[in-house]
């Protein structure tokens, strides 16, 4: 597909691409609906139907053709998806690795992946990070960068156990983890460095070789004792022992002591150990006790004064040296008669000295221990980060000047201060959003993001502001990342808006509109070359890796766009003689699609608090209006038209509306709300006065309500948590009849239809089953399986070669069902993206509302 050449065709490539993760995973049937769907929604139809005819050997024809489809996610820039995180990634670094550019990916799935950015496939295992021994939590990647070492490209991620790992893009392998030096010291003669990392682990490198002496897990303390270097290690089985950190000896013996106290105004320490008799330890001596009355029962039975936190004693040549203190919060060696501590915290400090130089070391797999050059970290000709090492000499490593003045290691040694690091400041002039450097007109600038969403241009070496901001952002911008195309400096922009910009940075202005693929937040963007051109990757919520063109500035004829996000409900109307779909959901607005055309038949309805997930809609004195719901329990009743208010918002009462419906009622237009209260009501749409009492009868919060009529009495069918469905009069507001039973489970959608002149409808529940009633005698009549998934409420009834069936969401596909058989009706179709909601259009079409996009489909 990177080598279609003609107009044309690219623009089929782009169609593939638009849903290639999905091609992978289905057969050419199914390939064939998702294809035209595609070249739908990127607003060729002729290629669409096109599509849906192709002859596939072996499979019947297409069932389904595409009338329209919106493509608010569709965007020709858009060169790969890349598919296999399981969570949100939230980090993306670039490199190039053997000619080739790659991508270094980490996620809340807690591992960083390796891709080829060509091919858009995952080069290497994933690598997995660290797991705390203690709380066996693994720990996230926070943030990932690259680098060149030694003409190499290395990958440096930051986890949110604060660690920072190596990582080798070339074989995808953790090859070290920075550690916080401790000191430098003469061990037996030979020059040494002590450092410890994140998991307790102090080991002891040969500054000469740089290879690994020793190493003590997990390490708690260190002092000198006898004149010698030891450190306190709690060990697997459980056991406090102090080591000889030139040796890796046990000193002495490690005793528990099960009780210690004062006897006499003296400390005595009580041991019990399985082979061992029992023995009380006089720590003012360091001897066995063999005073009067001070036996290891009278210890015991004896009202003394206690002494706390005392764990063990460390025994040598039959004599105490050290007490070991475990407080709860730490654990340390002690001065056998103070109590007080005789070492120091092993915490060490995340960056040392070598030869006047900051350094910082990692502890390599290998066993070798690596010293980075810190003052030489620097920015690279070509944008790369650019790092130098040390081959150990000898020379002493010390700690670095102090915790007060100690910049974090992450920062020193990758250049980066973005938003999503803890361990650090994150810009000049008190910014707090990302920062990333670029080169305009010559001279080195810093793009620094503000709370407000702008993006400032300021001077590298003064932090100043030069020109104008970048504006466009409604939300605080979260990562950046620069490029330059024909001697331009681009940067992108991804913001807490959820939209990715890409901007002209000498113009200030943005080079086309927001790319568009992602379903959730982008967390992170960067960029690289291939094929000669500057690509952009994005890291997003969806758990998906995309890369974009940057040469493309998505310039003439646009996908039909409208939804920013998921669609949760639709309702047809006929406005001024056009039927019409409205659609409403997570963006917080309403919209009308002309059923005919695709296109958007009035402005959106926006002003909207929160999403938008119960719709319906009414005529009322000759206009179209919607009524949706708010999170707040007021109904909102407007035109269509316009977005004016019929009657003031008005309260339903039930806590939260989870089902509207409309109906008429002696005449005049009303609403049916249902609830989490267990009750309904009915309100006049021309006034938002409530029409008689509230309906009662449920004994769980109402899902789903639809409205019928029946012996000519305008009913409504309701389904409840409590696993009935349930059939109104709403003229006398009375339940018609007994309660419909047959679901073992929640009822969470409800759809009425008339079929061979009678009424009936149509439920599905958390039972994994679609249910049809005959409401004239209360019956079921029809059932078929169908798994639940997402909230269930995806159901409509339409028809096919002449009966009814039901059409149900089911993950990604929507299903055609009998119910009088309890058979499947044709194939499956299947859809890039989770079915929201479904709607019988005029004519039997189905509106399916899938992400944020919608499309009717009309069988053949």
């Amino acid at each position: 597909m990177d080598q279609a050449r003609g107009s044309r065709a690219q623009f089929v490539a782009t169609v593939y691409r638009a849903s290639a993760g999905v091609h992978r995973d289905i057969g050419a049937a199914r390939r064939r609906q998702v294809l035209a769907l595609d070249a739908a929604r990127l607003g060729d139809r002729d290629l669409s139907a096109w599509l849906a005819a192709a002859d596939v050997p072996g499979e019947p024809p297409a069932e389904w053709t595409v009338d329209w489809a919106s493509g608010s996610l569709l965007d020709r820039r858009l060169l790969h998806t890349l598919l296999g995180h399981s969570g949100p990634v939230m980090a993306v670094a670039t490199a190039v690795v053997d000619g080739r550019p790659v991508a270094i990916t980490g996620s809340r799935d807690k591992t960083v992946r390796v891709w080829d950015l060509a091919t858009g496939r995952r080069l290497h295992e994933p690598v997995t990070g660290r797991t705390d021994p203690v709380s066996s939590i693994t720990a996230e990647v926070v943030s990932v960068t690259t680098a060149v070492a030694g003409r190499q490209a290395v990958a440096f991620t930051l986890n949110t156990d604060e660690t920072v790992l190596v990582v080798d893009p070339a074989t995808g392998r953790q090859v070290g983890e920075f550690v916080r030096v401790l000191e430098s010291t003469m061990l037996d003669g030979r020059r040494v460095v002590l450092t410890v990392g994140a998991d307790r682990t102090m080991r002891v490198w040969d500054l000469a070789t740089g290879h690994q002496v020793n190493a003590f897990a997990p390490v708690t303390d260190m002092a000198m004792l006898a004149g010698r270097r030891v450190v306190l290690t709690s060990e697997a089985d459980q056991t406090l022992r102090v080591r000889d950190v030139a040796t890796g000896r046990q000193v002495g013996e490690s005793l528990r002591v099960v009780r210690a106290g004062l006897l006499n105004g003296c400390p005595f320490a009580l041991t019990m150990e399985a082979d061992q008799p029992p023995c009380l330890w006089d720590l003012t001596t360091g001897h066995p006790a063999d005073a009067p009355r001070t036996s290891p029962v009278h210890l015991l039975l004896e009202d003394a004064e206690g002494v706390p936190d005392v764990y063990a004693v460390t025994v040598v040549k039959g004599r105490v040296i050290a007490v070991t203190v475990d407080t709860g919060e730490e654990t340390f060696l002690a001065d056998l008669t103070t109590g007080r501590r005789i070492g120091t915290p092993v915490r060490g400090l995340e960056t040392g000295v070598m030869g006047g130089r900051p350094v910082a070391l990692t502890a390599g797999a290998d066993r070798t221990l690596r010293i980075w050059d810190l003052a030489t970290s620097r920015q690279g000709a070509d944008g790369m980060r650019v790092v130098e090492t040390i081959v150990p000499s000898g020379q002493p490593v010390t700690p670095g000047v102090g915790a007060e003045e100690e910049a974090p290691v992450w920062e020193l040694i990758t250049g980066r201060r973005d938003s999503r690091s803890h361990m650090g400041s994150t810009g000049p002039a008190g910014s707090n959003g990302a920062a990333e450097t670029a080169v305009l007109d010559g001279r080195p600038v810093t793009l620094t993001a503000e709370n407000n969403g702008t993006v400032h241009v300021r001077e590298a070496a003064t932090g100043l502001p030069v020109g104008q901001p970048l504006s466009g952002h409604t939300d605080r911008v979260w990562a950046i990342a620069t490029a330059h195309v024909d001697q331009r400096a681009l940067a992108v922009t991804a913001g807490l808006d959820r939209t990715v910009r890409v901007w002209d940075v000498a113009a200030r202005q943005q080079v086309g509109p927001p790319l568009s693929g992602h379903t959730g937040q982008v967390w992170d963007v960067a960029t690289t070359v291939m094929d000669g051109r500057p690509v952009a990757v994005t890291a997003g919520a969806d758990h998906t890796v995309r890369t974009w063109d940057l040469t493309n500035t998505q310039q003439g004829d646009q996908p039909r766009s409208g939804n920013t996000g998921s669609v949760l409900a639709i309702a047809t109307v006929v406005l001024e003689g056009r039927a019409v779909a409205v659609t409403a959901g997570a963006d917080q607005a309403v919209r009308a699609w002309d059923l005919a055309t695709g296109r958007q038949a009035v402005d959106a309805l926006n002003g909207f608090e929160g999403e938008v997930s119960a719709l319906t809609t009414a005529v009322v004195d000759g206009r179209a209006v919607v009524v949706t719901a708010g999170p707040d329990a007021r109904v909102h009743v407007r035109e269509l038209v316009g977005g004016r208010h019929l009657c003031e918002p008005f309260l339903s009462h039930h806590g939260r509306v989870l089902a509207l419906a409309t109906a008429v009622l002696d005449g005049r237009p009303v609403a049916v709300t249902a609830g989490s209260d267990r009750t309904m009501g009915v309100w006049d749409l021309a006034t938002g006065r409530q029409v008689g009492e509230p309906l009662v009868g449920h004994s769980g919060r109402i899902l789903a309500v639809a409205t019928t009529v029946l012996a000519g009495r305008p009913v409504a069918v309701t389904g409840s948590w409590d696993r009935t469905v349930r059939v109104w009069d709403l003229a006398t507001g009375r339940q018609a009849g007994e309660p419909l039973a047959g679901h073992t489970d929640w009822v969470t959608s409800v759809a009425t239809a008339v079929v061979d002149g009678q009424p009936v409808a149509v439920t599905r529940g958390r039972d994994d089953s679609v249910r049809l009633w005959d409401l004239a005698s209360g019956r079921q009549v029809g059932s078929a399986p169908a798994r639940h998934t997402g909230s269930g409420r995806a159901v409509a009834v339409t028809g096919v070669a002449g009966r009814a069936v039901v059409a149900v969401g089911q993950e990604q596909t929507v299903q055609l069902w009998d119910l009088a058989t309890g058979r499947e009706v044709g194939t499956e179709y299947v859809l890039p993206l989770p079915v929201g909601a479904l709607v019988t259009a005029p004519g039997g079409a189905l509106v399916v509302a899938f992400g944020p996009e919608v499309a009717v489909l009309s069988r053949h």
